[in-house]
């Protein structure tokens, strides 16, 4: 579905390799942080559903060579910390959460989960501190002119680019509603406002301060019951469509988490006759197609019916129709 909303894919596609100074760097719960990252005044123009890949170690490019001497009785002693010591290697991906222009300037915001080394040494990130990102990489999410409604539902590590594009469905005037699932409430990287109906109902509210700014309603669900609605997010998704109050005609649903659950998603829009945008999640070695390490199969008309498409190319966003859930 073509998009008259955001930026032209052309603009959309240009990438580079660019030095971020870190803005500030907090914790949302506690194993997520919100990482904000100045990228300068070139930065290209994003899309909500992008992503970009960031080198989870110091640059260190303007660092002289050192020459060792090597002899078969006399090997040489190694320092450098990309010897010595365990190091990152391959730069991580993360979708961008939000972007910020001001005074020329561009800040991307970037919502992490200490799940490894890489994500551990950004959480120890300081103001000032500085890292490498390449991006922005991937296609976005894209709505038309006849959408009414986008329906939002994220999931853990999903929700970072429903907040972004909450933000970018409301300045093109298109109404959302979210759908927020973690495992437990201190899993979830979302604020919520006292006593404005995180219910265990499961029903959208204005009850998170993070989609407030645009006036959006978000519905919370947690494995555990220790917020919202007890159970997966698609319980209280499937409970609030099937009241009959959308029209399916005018109405997107994104989605990006787990596997299980955007395929859980997928299948159910397919047997309501809902469009269904699903950004697939992968781990990636380049984001930009070479290595292959990133693929899923995706449907077509040429034999044998199916292909290896690449998530970080042909997506990270497909059409929920399009893709083979194995």
């Amino acid at each position: 579905m073509p998009s008259v909303t955001e930026p032209d894919q052309s603009s959309a596609r240009r990438r580079g390799i660019y030095d971020a100074a870190v803005v500030s760097n907090r914790p949302l719960c506690d194993e997520h942080f919100l990482l904000r990252l100045d990228v300068g005044t070139d930065f290209p123009p994003t899309q909500a559903g992008q992503f970009v890949q960031v080198a989870c170690g110091r640059p260190d490019a303007d660092a002289p060579p050192v020459v060792h001497e090597w002899s078969a009785d006399r090997p040489p002693h190694f320092e450098r910390p990309e010897l010595t010591e365990s190091t990152t290697l391959l730069r991580r991906p993360f979708s961008l959460a939000g972007r910020r222009d001001a005074d020329g300037r561009t800040v991307l915001e970037i919502i992490h989960r200490v799940v490894g080394r890489g994500s551990a040494w950004l959480a120890k990130l300081a103001e000032d501190d500085s890292l490498s990102v390449l991006g922005p990489l991937g296609n976005g999410f894209s709505w038309d002119e006849s959408t009414k409604l986008g329906v939002l539902v994220g999931g853990g590590v999903g929700l970072p680019p429903m907040l972004y594009l909450t933000e970018r469905l409301h300045a093109a005037g298109t109404d959302a509603v979210v759908f927020a699932g973690a495992m437990s409430a201190n899993l979830l990287p979302l604020s919520l406002v006292p006593n404005a109906g995180a219910g265990q109902a499961g029903w959208p509210s204005l009850c998170v301060r993070e989609f407030n700014r645009w006036s959006v309603p978000a519905a919370v669900t947690t494995d555990d019951g220790s917020a919202g609605l007890a159970g997966m997010v698609t319980d209280a998704l499937w409970r609030w469509i099937d009241q009959g109050r959308i029209d399916p005609d005018g109405t997107i649903v994104y989605t990006c988490g787990p596997e299980p659950m955007m395929r859980h998603v997928a299948e159910g829009c397919i047997a309501r006759g809902l469009t269904c945008q699903v950004a697939m999640e992968r781990k990636m070695a380049c984001g930009m197609g070479t290595c292959q390490s990133c693929v899923c199969k995706t449907r077509t008309d040429q034999a044998p019916g199916w292909r290896y498409s690449l998530v970080c190319t042909d997506g990270t966003v497909f059409d929920g129709r399009d893709i083979i859930w194995d």
